[in-house]
């Protein structure tokens, strides 16, 4: 992790703890094109980020597969009325 005078003269690159905030963002590709370079550059260079990205496209990918299920109504009408009773 950069300390402040590490962010300050980075130039734009990215760290661990960056590339874990962003990882979501970079696997959707939802992020500026300089940003998403940052990211894959830190990846080429870091394995245990590399597998985190990995691992999380993965469980993206496996979770996508999966059928939708409704919740049945009365348990939506419940928790609609939790919801009110604590505002």
């Amino acid at each position: 992790m950069l300390g402040v005078f590490g962010r300050l003269f980075n130039r734009g690159e990215v760290d661990c703890d960056d590339v874990r905030r962003m990882s979501s963002d970079y696997i959707e590709e939802q992020l500026p094109p300089k940003k998403f370079a940052s990211v894959r550059s830190h990846l080429a260079g870091c394995g245990p980020c590399r597998a985190f990205v990995e691992t999380l496209a993965t469980t993206i990918g496996l979770l996508a597969r999966l059928p939708r299920v409704s919740p049945q109504s009365s348990f939506r009408d419940g928790l609609n009325e939790r919801i009110r009773r604590q505002r």
